[in-house]
């Protein structure tokens, strides 16, 4: 039984790491958008980073651009800014604790604009005081590719959830249209509930 509970806590362990990719100069981390995602022209791209307070990012200037990648996106579509100065602030309001650590998070929800071309796309995020970015890979669909009902049987789970944003049938984001926005993020957070799982996952181990 111990074998059994230790397994699902090291899953659940890989399951969390996998949900956040750091920066190359590791002063913030990026938690939305989902690698590879799916997302819908017309509905919300939720870029959401986070900030810890054990790591210096006073000189962070934060930039975040969308930009195509694909033949047919990129002959025809030009970059777009997401952010120019993204808010890099650690505020009380944006404070977030998992067990002894403390973050800071920040979500700004982007709406795609109806004129972006479906295709392979990169959210970058873009650290102007040291010039280096991170980049996100991820697809844009059309309304109308993501209404179509599938026909294939594959071992896709319809409606089964990737993350902020985003489904594995790719039928559209799962966040409200609204406009450009930066947002405190819900109380509800990755590392909140990976401690919680596992904290029960570790106690059921010592029945």
């Amino acid at each position: 039984m111990k074998s059994v509970a230790f397994l699902a806590f090291a899953l659940l362990s890989m399951q969390c790491v996998s949900a956040q990719v750091t920066a190359p100069t590791r002063n913030y981390n990026v938690t939305s958008p989902v690698t590879d995602g799916p997302y819908v022209v017309d509905q919300i791209l939720p870029c959401t980073y986070r900030l810890f307070s054990d790591v210096d990012s006073s000189s962070l200037k934060l930039q975040i651009v969308l930009k195509a990648v694909s033949t047919d996106a990129s002959a025809q579509q030009q970059d777009i800014t997401i952010a120019e100065n993204a808010d890099v602030s650690k505020t009380e309001a944006s404070a977030k604790h998992a067990g002894n650590m403390t973050y800071y998070e920040h979500s700004i929800n982007f709406k795609i604009p109806q004129t972006v071309r479906p295709g392979k796309y990169n959210v970058v995020f873009k650290d102007k005081s040291t010039n280096t970015e991170l980049e996100v890979p991820i697809e844009i669909r059309s309304a109308a590719a993501a209404n179509s009902p599938s026909t294939g049987t594959g071992g896709k789970t319809s409606g089964s959830s990737l993350g902020d944003g985003a489904s594995v049938d790719g039928s559209k984001s799962i966040f409200a249209a609204s406009a450009v926005k930066t947002t405190p993020s819900s109380s509800f957070s990755v590392p909140f509930f990976c401690v919680s799982i596992a904290a029960a996952t570790a106690a059921f181990a010592l029945v």
